[in-house]
């Protein structure tokens, strides 16, 4: 049997993952499971719906999956969820993410969750009968936890958006979903907590560059992947090895179906025909002096991912599909 292949997406929040993320799921073969280092505490903990609309244990695909892991681990969601906090605590992610290729025996922790996460790919894959499985969990550590597993190929795409665009997308109010009768609203973040998030992501996905092979990383910007959303998911799908057509009807639009996904953005639980656009409200909407506190705080990330340094409502530079700098950023 060919080996599982496990794409992590890693990247600050409000960057079009959950959508890049969808659109793979829409390939044949290919599952797209969200957030999936949410399944123990947000799924089986707090039975928070699946992308069906359905807590983990009444849908049609994680119930399988439970049960499975039910039979084949001694775990328990709390257990894991406890080992899980370990790991995310600030003090500990560079060790995580060192530990995608350097062995750590003594940390219990990472073992118990690497361990669970490999019963949990071997799970999906025999529920699903997927080639491909889509991570979005946007973390560097989650992706080095998959990194470690012996069993898997595993491939990572980062992407990255200009940081006054997540900023001014985490301070909207109208990020609401209706799920049957229910109202799923994301939470609201303010403009210096943002940056600061949007920047660990960063330096965190760097780290973690190190750690991977560089055939196995993709660097992708929100706003190249919008600009031209077809190729560039037909780059991604030659990238995973892939001979899959790109799911689009048309060069900007897809019909998104259900799918189970974990946990996510409330866009997952959007199906039917999606035009992808350019999201870029922020230009004309943010005011001038957090623009340029923007630029003041992340300028040396955004000299290395091309973006605008002076100018905040400038345009970044396209980036040219067909040159190597798609798969990496500027060097610094």
């Amino acid at each position: 049997m060919s080996r599982t292949k496990v794409l992590s997406i890693v990247g600050p929040g409000r960057s079009g993952t959950t959508l890049l993320a969808g659109v793979l799921g829409e390939v044949d073969g290919v599952c797209n499971v969200g957030e999936l280092r949410w399944l123990w505490h947000r799924g089986i903990l707090q039975r928070r719906p699946c992308g069906c609309g359905r807590p983990p244990d009444e849908c049609p695909v994680w119930s399988q999956v439970i049960a499975k892991l039910a039979m084949g681990s001694t775990e328990t969601p709390a257990g894991v969820v406890a080992a899980q906090d370990e790991l995310a605590a600030r003090r500990h992610r560079l060790r995580v993410i060192r530990g995608a290729t350097r062995a750590d025996p003594d940390w219990s922790a990472l073992q118990r969750v690497r361990a669970v996460t490999g019963q949990l790919i071997r799970a999906i894959t025999d529920v699903t009968g997927a080639r491909v499985i889509v991570d979005s969990s946007k973390r560097a550590q989650d992706a080095a936890v998959l990194a470690g597993l012996d069993e898997v190929d595993h491939y990572v795409v980062h992407i990255v958006r200009d940081p006054a665009a997540v900023a001014f997308s985490w301070q909207r109010r109208d990020k609401t979903v209706q799920v049957g009768d229910q109202v799923h609203t994301m939470t609201t973040r303010r403009l210096l907590p943002s940056l600061q998030r949007w920047s660990e992501n960063a330096l965190s996905a760097e780290v973690l560059r190190r750690c991977v092979p560089s055939e196995r990383w993709m660097f992708l910007r929100y706003e190249d992947f919008v600009a031209a959303p077809r190729p560039t998911v037909s780059r991604l799908l030659a990238f995973l090895g892939e001979e899959e057509n790109a799911p689009f009807v048309d060069e900007d639009s897809v019909v998104l179906g259900l799918q189970h996904t974990v946990a996510g953005n409330p866009n997952r639980f959007r199906v039917g025909r999606i035009r992808i656009t350019l999201d870029d409200e922020w230009r004309s909407r943010m005011p001038r002096r957090r623009r340029l506190l923007v630029r003041a705080l992340t300028w040396p990330l955004l000299l290395r991912y091309r973006y605008p340094v002076g100018d905040a409502t400038a345009r970044s530079r396209p980036t040219d599909p067909s040159a190597r700098e798609r798969q990496s950023p500027a060097e610094p």
